[in-house]
């Protein structure tokens, strides 16, 4: 579902001049979505386990000082802040342009109110708190498809391009 939308959106941008009609088109995009910290670097990378219930890395933990800005890697609201399990989350849903996705980010304090738009780049928290990933020096971002399929979020940061073959 997430690259129908991505497919559309490069559509989208695609021109395709006459001269090249027989030819391959390529279209630029940029990502779908951006790190929600500023100059990401992984320390932890996304580790599906082989069945929902068994245990795996679920997200990956970005290098964040506490106190640390979080922003939104998409347009979304803010949909939890508090805790769960001792531990500070915000959790943002991103709409349909996103393949309705849930990004949920910890240790993180919320700087805007459940039910507030935030905008793709916008500051809604900031890192802080525990956590069992790694106290105090990272953010862990963890990105859901649907009720219960989790996927990478390194995979929506990288921009993509698209080639696409126009009818003879």
């Amino acid at each position: 579902m997430a690259c129908v939308a991505m497919l559309s959106a490069c559509a989208a941008v695609m021109v395709v001049s006459p001269a090249s009609a027989h030819s391959s088109s390529v279209a630029a995009c940029s990502a779908m979505m951006r790190w929600p910290v500023e100059q990401a670097r992984m320390v932890g990378a996304f580790d599906a386990p082989d069945k929902p219930w068994l245990p795996g890395h679920r997200g990956v933990d970005l290098a964040a000082v506490e106190g640390a800005a979080v922003v939104a890697p998409a347009d979304g609201v803010v949909a939890f802040a508090g805790k769960v399990a001792g531990k500070d989350v915000v959790t943002i849903r991103h709409g349909d342009a996103q393949g309705a996705l849930t990004s949920t980010f910890e240790p993180a304090v919320a700087e805007k109110a459940v039910g507030t738009r935030v905008g793709k780049g916008e500051r809604f928290a900031h890192a802080e708190g525990e956590s069992d990933h790694c106290d105090g020096e990272c953010l862990h971002w963890g990105l859901k498809t649907g009720e219960r399929d989790y996927a990478d979020p390194a995979g929506k940061v990288r921009p993509v391009r698209i080639g696409l073959k126009t009818p003879r």
